[in-house]
């Protein structure tokens, strides 16, 4: 379209051509110092050393992936294949400065989650072993919580079985809270927790009778052992009897004695005092033998005479 006639040519750049030039490698230049910056921020020109991990599985692992230590990044995969031992092999970088975490009883592992993708870890539990070399080989130890996840669903699924099978209408469980209704309610019942245990008001009713039984043969029994003129009051009082017996055969004997320390003269003394100790035993044991009757609890003792 040719110009109009008052439009004005535009005016000449001087040097225009040197100047978009100078803009041109001003521009790529700036792109040079922006590609560096960022390889230096990534570690590129740092020297580093080699490490090749040998797991079963290279599934969540991608070349890129951070090998980490203690929640830091020390390592990248730069390269992954498969080995000729038919497992992944995962070519690490780790710089040199990083690689004095990594000891020669370091231990690698590749945890995968059920969400999200998998990671490499190091574990370091002696810092003071030897350095890990460069170019080493270390087995992964692997950790796949999505692999037990078909077994928490068949557990799951037996264990809702199991509850259906216990709050069943005839299960055990239902069996056994029924009869802990019924002893509830024998506990509520009449004769409270004996109706209960004995398993029914008529056993319960018997075993009242028995021991109301029993209470009266007790009484009839303290009413004759230790009512008054009772059995214990008469046992006693021949024991006082008897005491008093054995006082007088005791004072006899020690005549006796007397008498035998004076030897002449003893005869006529003697035959008296020999029938003084004959009638106190024979009164001793007719009282012992009434004791005996009144007393059938008591066992038999045999007097000796001395």
């Amino acid at each position: 379209m040719p110009p109009a006639d008052n439009q004005l040519p535009p005016p000449d750049i001087p040097h225009a051509p040197l100047k978009a030039i100078s803009l041109l490698l001003i521009t790529l230049l700036a792109i040079i110092a922006f590609v560096l910056f960022v390889m230096q921020a990534r570690g590129v020109f740092q020297p580093t050393q080699r490490l090749l991990l040998v797991a079963d599985s290279a599934e969540g692992v991608a070349v890129g992936s951070t090998l980490t230590f203690s929640g830091f990044a020390i390592g990248r995969v730069v390269r992954i294949e498969l080995g000729n031992d038919g497992k992944a092999h995962f070519h690490i970088e780790v710089p040199v400065d990083d690689a004095r975490w990594l000891r020669t009883s370091s231990v690698f592992t590749l945890e995968r989650g059920v969400v999200g993708g998998a990671s490499l870890r190091a574990f370091s539990g002696l810092l003071d072993d030897p350095p890990l070399a460069d170019g080493a080989r270390r087995d992964v130890l692997s950790g796949d919580a999505s692999a037990g996840v078909p077994q928490l669903i068949a557990n799951i699924q037996q264990l809702v079985l199991n509850l259906e099978r216990l709050t069943a209408e005839q299960s055990a469980l239902a069996n056994s809270l029924n009869n802990l209704q019924q002893f509830s309610a024998a506990l509520n019942g009449r004769h409270g927790a004996l109706n209960a245990i004995l398993g029914g008001e008529r056993n319960a009713r018997q075993v009242i009778e028995a021991l109301e039984r029993a209470n009266a043969l007790l009484a009839k029994a303290d009413a004759r052992l230790f009512a008054n003129d009772g059995l214990m009051d008469k046992a006693q009082l021949s024991v006082g009897e008897l005491a008093q017996l054995l006082s007088e055969a005791r004072t006899s004997l020690k005549k006796a004695d007397d008498i035998l320390a004076n030897v002449r003269g003893a005869s006529t003394d003697l035959d008296a005092l020999r029938n003084d100790v004959e009638a106190t035993l024979r009164r001793v044991n007719a009282l012992t033998e009434q004791l005996n009757q009144k007393w059938p609890f008591a066992r038999e003792r045999e007097l000796k005479l001395p």
